[in-house]
């Protein structure tokens, strides 16, 4: 009777979970999606590629579910191939338990929503004033920290080299009447979004 009650309770709590919530690979299934890819194309290529190149995954950022591609996760991470390190975004599929790369380029990854992204310029810029007193002159400061608003976070290109993703994004402020296009750059760490100032 107990165990009963017990799978029932467990099916009700699964049965509330957000579909979101669906697992995401860890660095050793991404790692390991990675190398059997490398392998196929080594076996079709064999006769042109007489030194295979070691491709490793050296680190994983974070990974989310595409916004492409239903069923698919992407994952950003720090790859090494040969004398070349570089972050990439992988876009994997999980099948029958386990995670497989799938050929696709240029896969996108997602940055922050609009409020995650106006809420932390407001905290940057109120950590920006108390530091710098002079900056609480200055109007756009001023507006960063109150009353400017992030309409949209469109469009976001991975950064090579960091890991950083750079996106087109809408502002609105009171003292202009027409949207602000600029191009404002974030990184995850640790499965939360930071603003990264120019």
């Amino acid at each position: 009777m107990r165990l009963t009650s017990i799978a029932l309770t467990a099916a009700a709590l699964f049965a509330i979970l957000p579909a979101h919530a669906a697992t995401m690979p860890t660095l050793e299934q991404i790692h390991a999606a990675v190398q059997a890819g490398v392998a196929k194309t080594q076996a079709k290529m064999q006769s042109a590629m007489p030194v295979p190149i070691a491709v490793k995954v050296t680190s994983l950022v974070g990974c989310q579910e595409s916004q492409e591609v239903p069923g698919e996760v992407v994952c950003l991470v720090g790859m090494s191939a040969g004398m070349r390190d570089a972050f990439n975004v992988l876009p994997l599929r999980n099948e029958g338990g386990t995670w497989v790369g799938v050929e696709r380029k240029n896969a996108r990854f997602t940055g922050p929503s609009p409020a995650e992204a106006q809420a932390m310029i407001r905290a940057w810029a109120k950590e920006e004033v108390a530091r710098n007193p002079e900056a609480a002159k200055d109007v756009q400061m001023q507006e960063a920290q109150s009353t400017m608003q992030v309409k949209a976070v469109n469009e976001c290109v991975v950064k090579r080299k960091t890991g950083y993703l750079v996106c087109d994004t809408e502002l609105s402020v009171p003292s202009r009447p027409e949207a602000i296009k600029t191009e404002l750059t974030f990184m995850l760490e640790n499965a939360s979004w930071r603003y990264v100032p120019r």
